[in-house]
């Protein structure tokens, strides 16, 4: 089988898909893709400069299942076109690639973690933690779940017959704070490249 060029990495809302696949990208000195900018010039207040869950986007999605359609056609074109290998960040593209040789790795961080990890993501653009973040997170969770399955039939969650490795990022924060978030992604960064490598230098058929 062929080296795979392209890794993708899905999981749940502040699982640290950003972080990690942004870091791997760096590590493999690889191209990195994002659903989350496509997003944010397809569906106009998704998020902003500081803020990156803003329910009014999910309801514009909601409303207008195109947008959806659009930018995963978007991000189809941009991952097969490269002609670098690429880390694509992406809640649905492991199971929308048509390529058999893409490595899926899904991320998971428990619902506990994540509140910590989206507080720190509000600490760093600056803003104050929300007293609403885990009413935010859940409802973001639900509608990513319920808006997949309308638009796909997909069951959205660690299917073992699409991922290749599934990573659990739970542990690796125990407070909200940066300090504590930079020294958990510092620990588990090796970790995750480690794991991602060991199935590119092995080819799919050896994992």
């Amino acid at each position: 089988m062929a080296p795979s060029r392209i890794v993708m990495v899905s999981g749940f809302t502040a699982a640290g898909k950003t972080t990690h696949s942004r870091l791997l990208a760096t590590a493999l000195g690889w191209r990195y893709v994002s659903m989350s900018r496509i997003r944010r010039s397809y569906v106009v207040g998704s998020s902003s400069s500081e803020e990156e869950w803003i329910p009014e986007g999910d309801r514009l999605r909601s409303a207008n299942t195109a947008l959806d359609h659009e930018m995963d056609r978007r991000l189809a074109e941009l991952v097969e076109s490269s002609d670098e290998p690429v880390v694509v960040d992406a809640w649905l593209q492991p199971w929308l690639c048509e390529s058999k040789n893409a490595v899926r790795v899904w991320l998971h961080s428990d619902f506990s973690s994540r509140l910590l990890k989206a507080q720190v993501s509000r600490l760093r653009s600056g803003l104050r933690p929300s007293p609403v973040i885990r009413t935010t997170i859940a409802d973001k969770d639900a509608f990513s779940v319920e808006h997949f399955r309308r638009l796909y039939g997909i069951e959205f969650g660690p299917d073992p017959d699409i991922f290749d490795l599934r990573l659990d990022n739970s542990e690796w924060i125990g407070e909200a704070t940066i300090r504590a978030s930079d020294e958990g992604i510092s620990r588990f960064a090796p970790i995750f490249n480690m794991h991602v490598d060991a199935i590119l230098q092995a080819g799919k058929d050896g994992t």
